[in-house]
């Protein structure tokens, strides 16, 4: 078997599922240029079986010791067992790091030094608490540590999500690092993570339909509603995914709503992820795809009010990402800016 290495995950969508999910994700992620990420504290029977049944993509495990009403601190350190189980399955280790609660510099700075004495490949997992990202000076400090330390990265934001703007704008400006950075238990932003220049990102589990001209997830029930009320719009819903076939995605059961939010989202990455290597041409790309979706939004919120707007499109607008490696200036870090004028024709 080839040695993995960090770079097999470059600009890669990951699909981030439990065990039980495990056939059903690789099964799909094998179709296009992904990968999977299994969560929970013993993959080692699930990562053989899928080897066994075929599967051959990038795989990732999540220890997820940070999550949970009582999760690990980031002071606990590192289990070197952990790290050495998954070279042992051919893997790129994922560090079974504990929680870092915002402003925990003591515990970052374990993780990154108990990192050091652990072979390659590796990925030092860093679960942060959505706090770290309100503080801009905190992102400056976070940068410039990582760059110091040079060891690849994992994040996953504990307890918020893109619809707060400071987490939207943290997150792109520490994409500035020079250090690979993977994003961990997202949901499509995982995707505009990638766009703005992130290693790889991986999209967790939901239960929700995902509806690529919305750019989000909704209740099959609320997709029928769209549809019923907008007739203007027939056109954007239907799905050609294999599990759709050209209908509209109102009627799928719950393993149907799984796998076609996931053909959805993996198709739509291959579609914005074509050019690898020039991230400013992603960056756009996402930004068509967002402005699209949150025009859309807006004319359903005239036609059916009180439509909620998404917050999370506006701010991945807003957000002004600086060039890789950049110096990163220590005031005024965030600027809000008015909703850009962008050419809607998606390239």
């Amino acid at each position: 078997m080839t040695q993995p290495r960090v770079d097999d995950l470059l600009r890669r969508l990951l699909v981030q599922c439990s065990p039980e999910q495990a056939a059903t994700a690789g099964d799909i992620a094998a179709r296009y240029r992904a990968g999977l990420v299994l969560t929970g504290a013993k993959p080692r029977n699930t990562v053989r079986h899928l080897r066994r049944t075929g599967y051959d993509g990038p795989l990732l495990c999540d220890a997820s010791r940070y999550a949970g009403n009582y999760p690990l601190r980031a002071g606990a350190g590192l289990r070197r067992a952990w790290t050495a189980e998954q070279h042992e399955l051919g893997l790129v280790a994922l560090t079974d790091s504990g929680y870092l609660a915002p402003g925990d510099w003591p515990g970052l700075h374990r993780l990154l030094a108990d990192a050091r004495g652990h072979p390659a490949p590796l990925l030092v997992s860093l679960p942060l608490g959505a706090g770290w990202f309100a503080v801009p000076a905190w992102i400056d400090r976070l940068v410039a540590t990582l760059n110091s330390a040079r060891l690849p990265v994992a994040i996953t934001i504990v307890g918020d999500s893109f619809a707060t703007r400071y987490v939207t704008r943290g997150l792109v400006r520490l994409l500035s690092v020079t250090v690979p950075v993977v994003l961990l238990r997202s949901d499509i932003g995982a995707l505009g993570a990638v766009c703005h220049g992130a290693h790889a990102g991986a999209l967790a589990t939901t239960s929700g339909l995902f509806v690529p001209a919305l750019l989000g997830h909704h209740r099959p029930a609320v997709l029928a509603r769209i549809v019923a009320r907008t007739p203007d719009l027939s056109g954007r819903w239907p799905c050609d995914c294999p599990e759709c076939d050209g209908t509209v995605p109102t009627d799928l059961p719950p393993d149907g709503i799984y796998r076609h939010s996931l053909h959805a989202q993996l198709s739509l990455g291959d579609r914005l992820l074509a050019p690898r290597h020039d991230v400013s041409a992603m960056t756009r790309s996402w930004r068509v795809h967002c402005d699209q979706a949150l025009s859309l939004h807006e004319e359903i919120a005239g036609l059916m009010p009180p439509w909620p707007v998404p917050t999370a499109l506006r701010w991945w607008l807003d957000a002004q990402p600086p060039a890789v490696g950049a110096a990163v200036p220590q005031q005024n870090a965030y600027v809000t800016r008015p909703r850009p004028r962008i050419d809607r024709r998606a390239p």
